[in-house]
């Protein structure tokens, strides 16, 4: 994901691309030769030998996400950090603190909020074209990926459908939750969860794993004035607006009925990453931006590791 972050900053006319950090100096100086730019080993040496850095993307494992923060924030530095913003919620609370302190940006990287598509979907049920939410419903499923070694299916890939459902709710945290969950691919952590948040009234349930033969992104919403769905990957939304129910005499119109085509709504297409990426550096620049804050961060962070903890519940019996 590194890789993608730093392309996007180098392509930017609003940012200079200062310097690539990464334990494995081959790589990034791999990288920082493609982009112009220097290469370091440790964050220490980037602060030391760039001084003049003002904001830095850490894209690194969930564990270290509050040490590598931490020091960039101490050091004055406005912070972007991949979801989850951190391991545990006192690890959150503390680059949060460290943020407030300095007075900086601390946005996290929940990348499927800037997704063309959802924020169409979101500006359609604020218009109340969607009528009451009775329930939501997604899908995140597909092979593990080859540099995933240590990461929990709940945390590293539910979490993008958590916070999405709080997104297009405007929720805070769930009334009731969850999760029956299991392990297919000979770790230690979980590799497929079924999900169920109540927010309120509003059902959404949600299916992720890393066991899936073929790669799914998937969203849909009901409402009692129509049903939308959502393709991440295409950015596509899809309507259908609620019609009066009539006896049908035939078998062929219930197959018409079931099959009756989609409003494909109209909206522009760009990559959710360079439009998140664009508003945390406008959040660094002082105008008005929308990020994902960290106590946003936390929220989704928290629910996940509800999650993990019902799932473990629900295996030991």
């Amino acid at each position: 994901m590194g890789r993608h972050h730093a392309r996007n900053y180098h392509d930017f006319a609003q940012a200079d691309l200062r310097a690539i950090v990464d334990t494995d100096l081959d790589r990034a100086q791999t990288l920082a030769t493609r982009h112009g730019c220097r290469a370091f080993a440790t964050v220490e040496e980037l602060l030391h030998h760039e001084p003049g850095v003002r904001a830095v993307s850490v894209v690194t494992p969930t564990r270290t996400h509050v040490e590598v923060a931490s020091t960039l924030l101490s050091a004055g530095k406005h912070v972007l950090v991949e979801k989850p913003i951190a391991a545990s919620p006192e690890a959150a609370d503390r680059m949060i603190a460290l943020a407030q302190e300095h007075e900086l940006v601390l946005a996290v990287g929940h990348v499927e909020r800037f997704n063309p598509a959802v924020r169409e979907l979101k500006r359609s049920i604020e218009r109340g074209d969607m009528g009451d939410i009775v329930s939501v419903f997604a899908r995140r499923v597909g092979v593990m990926p080859p540099q995933i070694k240590d990461a929990n299916v709940i945390l590293d890939l539910a979490i993008h459908d958590i916070d999405v459902f709080r997104y297009l709710l405007g929720a805070d945290l769930p009334t009731e939750v969850f999760c029956n969950a299991g392990r297919v691919n000979g770790g230690d952590l979980f590799d497929y969860a079924d999900v169920f948040l109540r927010f309120g009234r509003v059902a959404c349930l949600l299916q992720v794993n890393w066991v899936t033969p073929v790669k799914i992104r998937e969203l849909a919403v009901t409402g009692t004035r129509g049903y939308a769905e959502v393709e991440y990957v295409r950015q596509e939304l899809r309507y259908h607006s609620a019609q009066a129910v009539r006896p049908v005499d035939s078998f062929s119109e219930v197959t018409a009925y079931s099959e009756r085509a989609p409003q494909v709504l109209q909206h522009e297409h760009v990559e959710p990453l360079s439009r998140e990426l664009g508003e945390f550096l406008r959040a660094v620049e002082g105008r008005p931006a929308e990020i994902v804050t960290g106590e946003e961060g936390k929220r989704s962070m928290e629910i996940a590791l509800q999650l993990v903890e019902r799932a473990e519940l629900v295996e030991s019996g």
